[in-house]
């Protein structure tokens, strides 16, 4: 229903429009038409308007005519007189009066003394004479014309007419010469009386009703003329005020009118025009040429608004693009690319088709030349289609690459649809399948591995307070004197696996802050070097135990990079560790740090003691250790924490195999030598080399102990490497703890059964809170 009055609305919004300009057009022709009258009757025009009969050109002519018919016989002209019987005709609407005073002659239809008052007058020899000269109109009239025999007066509706005025319509009458100066009837008395209703007269013809009638007629024309002016104005200010719900109603018609090809719509149009210019000029019937005029018009405006909504399609539309439409449904049903094959083909046959009828049509005579250019004209729009098919499938193509690119680059951003006569169109649908698919499996992975670490986090959260109170109290027990050899080893063995689960633990929440990217950072100016030489120093009891020979190749000048001194002194700790865990025994570790202009790389090699049968990508995964068999040390952590924290602090790392030769490389941006161009001794004295800190040395995973970082130099041996000036300031956490927390050092201290919380576990749970836990 909401629809249906929508559209009545629409309608009779377009009806408003289409009457309006109807009635202008009508009104436009009648008032050019009928210019010249309206223009030399404009003061009639006014007075039937005002409905002043008596002020209109007609009825002053015979009021004039009549006052002439007067004078003739009251002057002696005896013939005359038979046209003044003729106002017996008039009835009531005429009285008149006209005598020579000098003759003596009187004619009219009322008494003298009645309708005018007794005054003297003179002669033009000196005698006095008696004369009316003021007018007394009878009840029910309005107008007179009096003439006292020197100037000529009249009134109209009790206002009195100066007939003497250019304006007053009386020159051009028979009462114009006697308006004019000089000529003058002394003795003549002329009185003429117009009733104020004219009326019919039963008993004879009334030329003074007739006018009446006439003027009525006239007045009601004026009024219909005034009337559709209105009317039209109305009708144009409705349509002005909802033209856009007209427009909803035109672009109906377009609709409908944009079915019909192009060709019929041309050849009706030119029918049109040619069939109006023979109207015009053969047919006399001037009301019946407007009439298929104005049909014509509405013809072309229809076609006006047929171009205006459609636009190209108004051309577009034609019989070849419906054949090219059959066409190319004929051809969806092949493949991609016997489809462009089959258009080339038809291409060349429709133009081989078209350039035969086009030389026919040509050769057939001067009658059927023209509508060889209408093949002509055919063969060339139908190969501008082909043409620009071709470029809208060369830049879909195009979009296609683009989009194929995106994805590689891992830009899933949602992108336009094709259109959906495009030819690659199923092939965009099939690639946007295929993008969502990936972009639900990556967010289900990301989805699933958050969840994974904040399940690690917690868990390891959770557990770090319980393994603390057991490190604790492991340490306790084997503090005590007396105890067997049997139980020592067993609280040996304990303490062992309780350091190495917390390392665990440790490990799990770091690599998890890394991932989830909730990691602090202290970015900050150091030394490449200088903190690998460190940190082999502080490994240097490790390396001289595993019977490893270390080459080290590091600059003398300092290089500068831009990274977290403490997580990057955490990548070379577990690095080094890997190596001195899998290395075949007795061979040679290699560790190089090169420079250039830009990068500084950091590549640390080594001989696994075992088959590498895996993947370099799949080794940095967290819980994968290259020893299947899980029979050394280790959680499978160490890589995935070093790759993490290498990424983190802005490096790239990477893993090669060869053979038996693994290979581990840090990249990582330098800083300019310009940039604080000071020495490592310039520093402040309590900064640690190459600026990282006093946190740089402090492992991981004994953050909650003390260890300084110390400073040595590298000096390759065969049998191993020493470090001059190392010391091994390591202690045990797990010992200083278990000394806070010992009960000759801490009254009260609460027993395993009492689920305190140890001194360790509330120093652990402040360190957690500092490093902004997830």
């Amino acid at each position: 229903m909401v629809t249906r009055s929508k559209k009545s609305r629409a309608f009779l919004a377009w009806l408003c429009f289409f009457l309006g300009v109807n009635l202008f057009i009508a009104l436009a022709v009648v008032g050019l038409a009928a210019a010249e009258d309206i223009v030399s009757h404009f003061d009639d025009i006014m007075a039937i308007i005002r409905w002043d009969i008596k002020d209109t050109s007609r009825f002053k002519e015979d009021i004039s005519e009549r006052f002439e018919h007067l004078m003739r016989v009251v002057t002696g002209t005896d013939y005359m007189e038979s046209y003044v019987s003729t106002f017996r005709d008039e009835g009531e609407n005429l009285l008149y009066y006209a005598e020579n005073l000098i003759t003596g002659k009187k004619i009219g239809n009322v008494d003298k003394e009645a309708v005018l008052a007794r005054e003297s007058a003179t002669t033009l020899d000196g005698t006095v004479l008696q004369a009316g000269d003021k007018v007394i109109l009878p009840q029910g009239y309005d107008y007179y014309l009096y003439y006292n025999g020197t100037s000529v007066m009249a009134q109209n509706r009790n206002r009195p007419v100066n007939v003497y005025s250019e304006r007053s319509g009386y020159q051009d009458t028979w009462l114009g010469g006697y308006l004019k100066k000089g000529i003058q009837h002394p003795e003549i008395r002329i009185l003429l009386m117009v009733r104020k209703d004219i009326a019919e007269n039963p008993y004879g013809i009334s030329s003074l009703y007739r006018i009446w009638q006439r003027y009525a007629e006239a007045r009601w024309l004026c009024f219909g003329f005034i009337g559709a002016i209105v009317l039209d104005f109305v009708l144009m200010l409705i349509a002005l005020l909802k033209r856009r719900t007209k427009r909803e109603f035109d672009e109906t018609l377009a609709r409908i009118s944009g079915r019909v090809w192009f060709e019929v719509k041309a050849i009706l149009s030119l029918l049109v025009l040619l069939f109006l210019y023979q109207l015009w000029e053969n047919t006399g019937d001037t009301f019946l040429s407007c009439m298929f005029s104005l049909c014509g018009l509405w013809w072309f405006y229809i076609m006006l608004v047929d171009w205006r909504v459609n636009r190209k399609r108004f051309f577009t539309h034609n019989s070849i693009t419906w054949l090219v439409g059959v066409y190319r449904r004929f051809e969806s049903r092949k493949p991609f690319q016997k489809a462009l094959l089959w258009r080339i083909h038809a291409l060349v046959a429709a133009e081989v088709v078209l350039v035969f009828l086009a030389f026919c049509f040509a050769v057939a005579g001067n009658r059927a030349a023209p509508i060889a250019m209408f093949f002509v004209a055919a063969g060339f729009f139908l190969l501008y289609l082909y043409l620009k098919n071709y470029r809208q499938t060369v830049d879909e193509l195009g979009l296609l690459v683009d989009r194929i690119a995106d994805m590689k680059n891992g830009k899933y951003e949602t992108a336009s649809s094709l259109s959906p006569n495009s030819d690659l169109r199923m092939a965009w649908e099939n690639l946007t399948h295929i993008q969502n698919g990936i972009q639900k499996a990556v967010e289900e992975k990301l989805k699933s591995e958050r969840m994974k670490m904040e399940l690690i986090t917690n868990v390891s959260h959770d557990l770090k307070t319980p393994l603390t109170s057991i490190i604790s109290y492991t340490d306790l027990i084997a503090r005590e004197e007396g105890l067997p050899d049997t139980v020592k080893d067993y609280v040996r063995i304990l303490a062992q696996k309780a350091d190495r689960l917390k390392t665990l633990i440790q490990d799990l929440f770091e690599l998890s802050r890394a991932a989830s990217g909730n990691m602090v950072l202290n970015m900050e100016r150091l030394d490449l070097g200088r903190l690998l030489e460190q940190t082999l120093a502080d490994m240097n009891e490790e390396i001289e135990e595993s019977g490893l020979i270390f080459k080290v190749k590091i600059p003398d000048a300092p290089v500068y990079v831009l990274s977290d001194g403490r997580r990057l002194y955490r990548v070379f700790q577990n690095l080094i560790s890997n190596a001195l865990k899998y290395s075949m025994d007795r061979s040679r570790v290699y560790v190089d740090l090169t420079v250039d202009q830009h990068k500084a790389k950091v590549e640390i090699k080594n001989i696994a003691n075992y088959e590498m049968n895996f993947d370099a990508d799949e080794i940095v995964e967290r819980f994968v250790r290259g020893d299947k068999a899980r029979s050394t040390e280790g959680s499978g952590l160490g890589l995935a924490i070093a790759s993490s924290f290498t990424h983190a602090c802005g490096g790239s790392f990477d893993i090669s195999i060869d053979g038996d030769l693994f290979k581990v490389t840090l990249v990582f941006s330098r800083l300019d030598d310009d940039i604080g161009d000071r020495t490592m001794e310039e520093e402040a004295p309590d900064s640690d080399a190459g600026g990282y800190g006093e946190e740089t040395a402090q492992s991981l995973d004994e953050a909650d102990g003390d260890t300084p970082l110390l400073q040595g130099e590298s000096e390759v041996q065969e049998s191993g490497v020493s470090y001059e000036d190392a010391e091994d300031a390591e202690e045990s956490p797990m010992t200083e703890d278990a000394c806070e927390d010992s009960p000759e050092n801490s009254e009260g201290a609460s027993r395993p059964d009492d689920g305190g919380d140890t001194l360790e576990e509330n120093e652990g749970r402040n360190s957690e809170d500092a490093a902004t836990t997830p």
